[in-house]
């Protein structure tokens, strides 16, 4: 990953993986006791909650905290730059009611006016969490007009699109990972070569790349650092992002009494992702990763491959090394 890194000018920066068998009890949130826990998310669970740490403790604007089978496009850094445009629009439209479009609509980029940039904040202000690479999520469900959380930000129901991207393989390879929802309504709903931003679903599974505020670091290492923890850590995050949390649903979140509904408004998240997503999990032949076992679905065991990538920076490593130009590199997944 040191090499990937390098040969697109990235730099990181290695926090340990954690065996859970490492981990003592008295260390765990109070209802992890009560939950049946593999070790392996315990260990899981303690490398991320170190990494969140981290960013609180150096004091970092922002984190960008990547597992170490990961792969990505060789133009990330372009896609990058049309992902945080989206972003800014997403939250300008996002930050009041009164600027809210009409549930379900989707703003087309190329037809928007760019939002001012503050150059500290190319991202935009006020946001969480940005999930950039996952194994598959969902656009977010409708909220009752009714409903007190109608104009929440993580209710938001608002997409930005990015037509006639050509990073984004065709509908034919946007096979998500099998454990994962389908991406039947990015298909139907889409034009080839599209890819979508937008509030997590509910379903937003792996963390394969994420990135954190300073805010946001700070709530998360609160809520499951110290208060909860009861299934991996990916399940707990996607909850979080869509409100379960925050709306005092669900195991951990205190829903009665005035103490619970006063911690479910201080931290309502901001969470944003993208699909298809920009990192997505590498696998070598035989259809394993250096972190989980074969998987199944769409993959090829009789070769490495990498979903949602079209010029993978693992699989062109020779070239790249070699100081191949895009045009001599494999596109693995073509129109």
């Amino acid at each position: 990953m040191t090499l990937a890194g390098a040969v697109t000018g990235l730099k990181f920066d290695w926090v340990d993986g954690v065996a859970g068998t490492q981990v003592h009890d008295r260390v765990l949130p109070p209802d992890s006791l009560d939950s049946d826990i593999s070790k392996g998310n315990i260990g899981s669970w303690r490398a991320h909650m170190n990494a969140l740490r981290t960013v609180v403790e150096q004091n970092l604007s922002t984190a960008l905290i990547l597992e170490d089978d990961i792969d990505w496009d060789i133009r990330l850094k372009h896609q990058l730059q049309n992902f945080s445009l989206a972003t800014r629009h997403y939250l300008h439209h996002t930050s009041s009611p009164s600027t809210q479009p009409p549930k379900f609509n989707t703003l087309s980029l190329p037809s928007l006016r760019s939002p001012p940039l503050s150059p500290p904040h190319p991202y935009g202000r006020g946001w969480d969490v940005l999930w950039l690479g996952h194994c598959g999520t969902s656009f977010p469900s409708p909220i009752p007009p009714s409903s007190s959380s109608s104009s929440s930000p993580s209710s938001s129901a608002l997409r930005v699109s990015l037509p006639n991207d050509h990073t984004v393989p065709s509908h034919a390879n946007l096979r998500p990972h099998p454990f994962a929802l389908p991406d039947a309504e990015l298909i139907s709903s889409y034009p080839p070569h599209t890819r979508v931003i937008h509030a997590p679903g509910l379903n937003t599974t792996c963390t394969q790349s994420y990135a954190v505020s300073h805010a946001g670091a700070r709530k998360l290492l609160y809520k499951f650092g110290t208060e909860s923890f009861t299934k991996g850590w990916d399940l707990m995050l996607g909850e979080w992002c869509a409100g379960v949390y925050s709306h005092g649903q669900g195991r951990g979140a205190e829903a009665d009494g005035k103490k619970g509904r006063r911690e479910a408004e201080g931290e309502e998240a901001r969470c944003i992702t993208v699909q298809p997503p920009l990192f997505a999990q590498h696998y070598g032949r035989g259809g394993a990763s250096d972190i989980t076992a074969p998987g199944g679905g769409y993959i090829d065991r009789g070769r490495e491959m990498t979903p949602y990538v079209r010029l993978s920076v693992r699989l062109n490593m020779g070239r790249l090394v070699r100081g191949d130009g895009e045009g001599e590199l494999e596109d693995q997944w073509p129109d």
